[in-house]
């Protein structure tokens, strides 16, 4: 064998092992990371609202520069596989200019904003996200009567939710098959007289989802949602929880909403803990989101703003 073949043969070796090496034979491919975000209340030209109403909302108006460099850099600097979103992605659906228009392109650009990340962003809707402001008689007002209207311009802009504002994505690692349910549970806008325990997840919703966790025995599934269990309704038995503590299977829970970092241990009916991880507003802090690792074997929970664990699940 002379110089050159002796050559060729060794190149062909060095990419054969590379090969290997990224292709999983080391462990590579066994880890699976992501980012969770949320609360992130963007507002864009905001100048071009009512005068009152933007002096009201003016502490979220410089908010458009810092996420957009961490949808740039961030995911690439923690070696990230996508970005998960929980919800108040922008302030608000819809808001008033000064000819009493309402004026809706603020998801829009939040899209296109997001679109600059090299790794995939999922979403999970807030109660802001399906809100419109409007200012009268010196006070702003909100309502959400216009939900199913902001839901439709989620749906027809922002590629997740192409089957709708709920929705499940499959994760395969080693051996384990992570099932991610992304819920809508931001509508809260109902009356005392209602007496409706939040989170609001609606009937036909309860059925998907416990259709979504019966799909499989083999399954962990992480659920996805931007209102928050709260202590008193797992207690009182809400209609979401009485669903989820049926199954071992459900390990844990991300949301955001109070705008704090935190994780709460709920038991389900079998004596099992689900883990709900909050993570504080971005939109208040960016160095306000958490780096999850899955692997066949555990999840691993990051510290808010580092790569330093927090906590682990073991499955």
């Amino acid at each position: 064998m002379n110089d050159i073949e002796n050559n060729f043969y060794k190149i062909l070796l060095v990419l054969g092992l590379i090969i290997l090496i990224r292709g999983g034979l080391f462990g590579q491919n066994d880890t699976l990371s992501f980012l969770h975000i949320t609360d992130t209340h963007v507002i864009f030209d905001l100048d071009f609202f009512q005068p009152e109403l933007a002096e009201n909302r003016s502490g979220y108006k410089d908010g458009v520069k810092p996420l957009k460099n961490f949808v740039e850099n961030m995911p690439r600097k923690t070696q990230s596989n996508f970005v998960i979103a929980t919800g108040d992605l922008v302030d608000f659906f819809e808001g008033e200019n000064s000819n009493g228009k309402m004026l809706e392109f603020q998801l829009e650009q939040l899209v296109q904003l997001m679109g600059k990340s090299q790794v995939p962003f999922y979403f999970t809707l807030g109660n802001h996200d399906i809100i419109s402001y409007s200012w009268g008689e010196g006070e702003r007002i909100s309502t959400q009567n216009n939900a199913e209207k902001a839901r439709a311009a989620w749906i027809k802009n922002a590629s997740c939710f192409s089957e709708g504002t709920h929705y499940s994505k499959i994760f395969k690692v080693g051996e384990t098959s992570f099932r991610f349910i992304f819920l809508d549970d931001g509508y809260y806008d109902f009356s005392d007289e209602e007496n409706v325990l939040l989170p609001y997840v609606d009937t036909p919703q309860l059925h998907w989802l416990e259709g979504q966790i019966n799909q499989s025995d083999d399954d962990v599934e992480i659920i996805l949602m931007h209102i928050p269990l709260k202590s008193n309704v797992v207690e009182t038995g809400g209609e979401l929880f009485s669903v989820l503590a049926k199954y071992s299977s459900v390990k844990m829970i991300l949301a955001g909403h109070n705008h704090k970092n935190d994780i709460q241990s709920f038991a389900n009916k079998e004596g099992n803990e689900i883990i709900q991880v909050r993570t504080g507003a971005f939109a208040q802090d960016t160095t306000s989101w958490r780096q999850i690792k899955l692997t066949e074997n555990n999840i691993c929970i990051s510290l808010p703003g580092s790569q330093q664990k927090e906590m682990q699940i073991d499955l």
